[in-house]
């Protein structure tokens, strides 16, 4: 078979990955934050944390250790548990990390392109949810029969699309007259991202696998 025959199921794949990436979460929010609060490079930075956690993400489940974790509640609860955590602990940094927040709403602390991408690749690989819905996206579209080299070829360009999105996510929300207008209105985007993950932390915590 020709790597056309396997185009729609490829198309299925891609378009509920993509609806599932686009969809608001932590990554999102900590990605407005980092890009508009610091530079586009930090932006970069956070996005590729979470582009290779999710490589991990994705590599386990194309060989098949994504069930165990799906059917593991034990491991999902510390994982769970882990995750919800590090997102409460991001929302209080956000909200009360800075001890001088007047001064630092023109000037944000600094962060380094790799603290960046340690956020963006903790918050990722510790977000269990995000993997089981990856996970239940490439059950319910790849076919047990595809060929592996062709689901391999499947997940680099969904890595590939990840990457994009998050790059985008950068340059958009690090553009100067949209930063500009973020800084006049002082700490709204911090409240916002810090509501964001703390309300994000208390959901994971509660979700089971069924």
């Amino acid at each position: 078979m020709g790597m056309h025959s396997y185009l729609p199921e490829f198309i299925a794949l891609f378009s509920m990955n993509f609806l599932n990436l686009v969809s608001p979460g932590p990554e999102m929010a900590m990605m407005v934050h980092n890009s508009s609060r610091h530079s586009r490079k930090i932006g970069l930075y956070t996005g590729f944390g979470i582009v290779c956690s999710t490589i991990i993400h994705k590599t386990y489940t194309l060989l098949g250790f994504g069930m165990f974790i799906a059917k593991s509640p034990m491991l999902f609860t510390i994982i769970k548990t882990i995750g919800s955590l590090y997102l409460f602990y991001l929302a209080y940094k956000i909200f009360f990390g800075e001890k001088h927040k007047e001064e630092t709403i023109k000037t944000p602390r600094k962060l380094t392109p790799k603290k960046a991408f340690k956020i963006g690749f903790l918050l990722d690989i510790l977000h269990p949810s995000a993997s089981l819905c990856f996970i239940s996206i490439f059950a319910a579209t790849v076919s047990p029969e595809t060929p592996f080299k062709i689901q391999i070829i499947y997940v680099i360009l969904l890595v590939l699309t990840s990457l994009t999105w998050y790059t985008l996510m950068s340059c958009f929300f690090s553009n100067k007259i949209l930063v500009r207008y973020i800084h006049k209105t002082g700490t709204i985007i911090d409240k916002i991202t810090g509501i964001a993950l703390l309300g994000l932390g208390i959901r994971l915590a509660f979700i089971t696998i069924k």
